[in-house]
Order: structure tokens, then sequence, then C-alpha cells
């Protein structure tokens, strides 16, 4: 496999998604039979149950999504604490940022886009703000152009996970 196939993650949000994964199989392979199996037995002719009908493209959405969660875990490329630099943002470090408009104060981490999480404050390097985080060091500014003008943030610190 060649290495641009390759996804980094960073150790957390692996074992994240393998936890998913665990659960996506978990559904696929005993749940939904078991509800399939109830109502099979309870709705009489298959073609016209509508909860076995629903049940079956309740199961095709898990094996795409278990095919996926497979694809994306086969790829996957660890990246290491050490990996993590302290002096530079890169992927896996978690950055301290001041929105300079309003002298507010957030906490982020870069990760990739497999692994995004806004609302634990995982941002993907390849979004507009990660990807003006990439390479700057603490006390630099970065200005993106957002839908409501130009917004400036300062780099307040950086740390490893």
């Amino acid at each position: 496999m060649q290495n641009s196939d390759r996804i980094l993650f960073t150790r957390e949000g692996y074992e994240l998604m393998n936890q998913e994964m665990e659960e996506v199989k978990k559904t696929l392979y005993e749940k939904i039979p078991e509800k399939l199996k109830t109502a099979k037995l309870h709705g009489g002719e298959q073609r016209e149950n509508k909860e076995y009908i629903y049940l079956q493209s309740e199961q095709d959405y898990y094996v795409r999504e278990l095919k996926r969660l497979t694809s994306l875990l086969d790829r996957a490329e660890i990246i290491s604490d050490d990996e993590i630099s302290q002096e530079k943002i890169g992927i896996g470090a978690r950055i301290v940022l001041q929105d300079l408009s309003i002298k507010e104060s957030g906490d982020f981490t870069l990760v990739s886009s497999a692994e995004v999480d806004l609302e634990r404050g995982k941002i993907s390097v390849d979004s507009p703000v990660g990807g003006a985080l990439l390479g700057k060091k603490e006390g630099d500014t970065i200005a993106i152009d957002a839908p409501s003008g130009k917004v400036r943030f300062k780099v307040l610190s950086i740390h490893r996970q």
C-alpha cells in the first residue's frame, strides 16, 4: 500500500474508531438478525411487512458502515506521541487558540478528516482553519476567510494529547 493511502490517526481516534466498529458489528450480527427474526415471525408476508423491510434497509446501512470503517482502519497509521511536536502545529497537536475579534479562547486538537468531531474540539487538517494552522508556532496569528468575513486567531499554546 502506498504511503498516500495511509490515514493518520491519533491513538485516541484510532481506539474510538475501533469501538465504533465493534458497535456496528454487534448491531449487524446480533441485534438486527434478532429483530428480523421477530419481525418475520409476527409480520406475516415479508413483502408487506413494513418492519421487516425497514430492518433490511437498516441492515444494508450497517453493512456499508462496516465496510467504511474497515477500510479506514486498514489504512490507519497511528501517530505516536513522540511524533507530535510541541514546537510546531501538526496532526495530533492540541492547540489553544484565541479569536482576536472577541478575545475568547478555545482548546482544539488537529486531526485527520476521519477523526473530526467538532463537539469535542477536533478539527481537520483539511479544513480552512486546520490547514492554516499547520506548521505555525506559539504566538503566531492566522487569518481565515469565513462567510462572515476575515477571522483572525492567535496560537496561545501547543501541547501533545
